[in-house]
C-alpha cells in the first residue's frame, strides 16, 4: 500500500490533472467505479488503478490495481464525495480521419463542463466521430467528469490546419441564431454539424465552408441556450428528423 503523499507515484498521478503533463505523459484520470468499469468494458488501455480502504469491489483484483491510503488518495482524487477508487487512462492516439456516420464539429469550445456534456450527448446519439478545433482538453478533470464515460466511445480528430481533405463531400450544417428553424430544416443523409464557441458563435472560416445554417427557436425573451444544450437538440433533432417525417 502506498502510504506517503510525497511517493513519485502519487507525484506523477496527481502531475495529470495539469494539460502540460497530460500532453507529456499520454495519460489521463478517471475517478468512480461506473466510469472505471465502463472503460474496462471498452477496452480501454488502463495504465494504473488506484483504491482506497473504502472501496471493495472486484476492481481490486484488476492486474494493475495499486493499494493507496485514504490520505494519498484524498490527494489524488477531486471529487466532492469520492468513492474511492480512481484509474489512469492512455489517451488514444486517433489521426484525423474520414467519418463513419454523421460527425461533430466543434469549433472552439472553451469549458470543459459544455465540452464534457456535448461528448456524452455525442455518444448516446451515436454521433462517434468529433472533430475539435481550438477546443478546451477533452481529458482534463472536470471536462471527463461531465463526459460520463463518453470518451471511451467516441473517436476525437483534435485539428490544428485549415484543410480537411477527409470531410470532402460531407456537407457541413452550421447552428447559429440566425439561421433556417431546425424543425422545418430537412437534413442531407450525410452531415457534419459544426457548433462554435459559447461567447463568439463558429467562426466566419468555419461559416464559409458550412453548406447550411439552422437555429433553435427561442422566446423573445430568451437571448440564447448553453452551448452543451444546444449542440444535445441539434445532435438529436438533426439525427433523427428523416426518420420521423
Amino acid at each position: 500500500m502506498i502510504t506517503s503523499k510525497s511517493n513519485p507515484t502519487v507525484k506523477r498521478v496527481n502531475s495529470l490533472k495539469e494539460k502540460k503533463y497530460r500532453a507529456e505523459y499520454g495519460e489521463y484520470i478517471v475517478e468512480g467505479i461506473k466510469q472505471i468499469r465502463e472503460a474496462v468494458a471498452a477496452g480501454q488501455k488502463i495504465v494504473s488503478i488506484y483504491y482506497s480502504p473504502r472501496y471493495r469491489g472486484e476492481l481490486t483484483e484488476h492486474e494493475r490495481s495499486v493499494p493507496v491510503s485514504d490520505e494519498v488518495f484524498g490527494k489524488l482524487s477531486e471529487e466532492v464525495s469520492p468513492q474511492g477508487i480512481l484509474a489512469v487512462l492512455e489517451i488514444p492516439e486517433n489521426a484525423p480521419a474520414a467519418p463513419q456516420g454523421n460527425a461533430l464539429f466543434l469549433d472552439g469550445i472553451s469549458d470543459p463542463g459544455n465540452l464534457g456534456t456535448i461528448i456524452r450527448t455525442a455518444n448516446g446519439a451515436g454521433y462517434a466521430d468529433i472533430y475539435l478545433k481550438n477546443c478546451t482538453d477533452p481529458y482534463a478533470p472536470k471536462c471527463v467528469r461531465s463526459a460520463m464515460s463518453g470518451l471511451f466511445f467516441v473517436r476525437l480528430h483534435f485539428l490544428s490546419e485549415n484543410v480537411y481533405p477527409f470531410l470532402d463531400g460531407i456537407p457541413f450544417i452550421c447552428a447559429d441564431m440566425g439561421g433556417e428553424n431546425v424543425y422545418s430544416f430537412r437534413p442531407p443523409q450525410k452531415f457534419v454539424l459544426v457548433i462554435g464557441n459559447e461567447a463568439n458563435g463558429v467562426s466566419e472560416e468555419m461559416r464559409k465552408v458550412c453548406e447550411y445554417t439552422v437555429s433553435i427557436p427561442m422566446r423573445e425573451c430568451c437571448e440564447s441556450l448553453n452551448a452543451g444544450v444546444s449542440a444535445g437538440i441539434l445532435m438529436y433533432h438533426l439525427k433523427y428528423a428523416n426518420k420521423i417525417n
